[in-house]
């Protein structure tokens, strides 16, 4: 019960939020496809050494194979980049405590850790998970940044996703800004330098908004799989003890008559 309240309030948020991120999407796909532009340093692909692998888990437990799912897409990955032709170092950067939990417990040598998200998507922890993981490109400490995370798609279904989070992608099309109708005030390459870390930012937001959801409706489905489990436990339980019960007194009864007619 307390997870389906949950549900409706981050389905409210993610309709709210999810026609925000795709039209920053299509405003900032525009923005990179004007020409004659420098690249942006979100946008620098580097030799890979270091690869960040930012995992958006649950707090609690109680939820089936949520928490399992998102890490073993983790894992796989981590595995698959460091079989890639530069075998790079990965180095993980969990959020939400079973995450941080389960890679502690491994001796990892994380990046760095959240293990409070909370029951909701806070924004301000969301930008701090933003900032570091900008900073750890930026500074080298990670050449790639990867998202995994559950993307919620119903409340009885959800997939995990791995999406590259850093460096973003430009696009392949060359068109200029000229065939969209508008001029960009300040020039795009300035609108960038305000934009992408905006961008990033609503990235991390709508992966943990997205994770919330999926974490609340697996609980829900969770808790009505068990309760059903327990009360169909319950009932052959109960139809055990009766037949017990049958069983004991056909037997008493037996001895009764037995021993009157030994009297008699």
């Amino acid at each position: 019960m307390v997870s389906a309240a949950r549900l409706k309030r981050a389905q409210a948020r993610l309709a709210v939020a999810r026609p925000y991120s795709d039209k920053m999407d299509v405003v900032i796909s525009r923005i990179v496809r004007a020409g004659g532009m420098k690249p942006h340093p979100f946008m620098a692909e580097r030799e890979l050494h270091t690869v960040g692998v930012c995992v958006v888990a649950s707090d609690r437990g109680l939820c089936g194979a949520f928490n399992a799912n998102v890490l073993a897409r983790a894992n796989e990955l981590a595995s698959r980049l460091a079989r890639g032709q530069s075998r790079p170092t990965v180095r993980f950067a969990p959020a939400g405590r079973k995450a941080s939990g389960h890679y502690r417990r491994r001796g990892e040598n994380l990046l760095c850790h959240f293990p409070e998200l909370g029951a909701q998507a806070n924004q301000d922890l969301t930008q701090q998970l933003a900032s570091r993981m900008m900073e750890y490109f930026l500074n080298g400490e990670a050449d790639e940044v990867w998202m995994v995370y559950t993307r919620f798609i119903t409340s009885g279904s959800r997939r995990v996703v791995t999406e590259r989070l850093l460096p973003l992608a430009r696009p392949e099309d060359g068109s200029s800004v000229g065939g969209y109708g508008y001029i960009f005030e300040p020039p795009a390459a300035r609108l960038l330098e305000v934009l992408l870390p905006k961008y990033v930012e609503t990235k991390v937001f709508m992966a943990v908004a997205e994770s919330c959801a999926s974490e609340h409706s697996a609980r829900m489905v969770a808790m009505s799989f068990a309760t059903k489990n327990a009360d169909d436990m319950a009932s052959d339980l109960t139809l055990i003890r009766n037949r017990a019960r049958q069983s004991s007194i056909t037997r008493e009864i037996a001895d009764i008559v037995g021993t009157a007619e030994a009297i008699a």
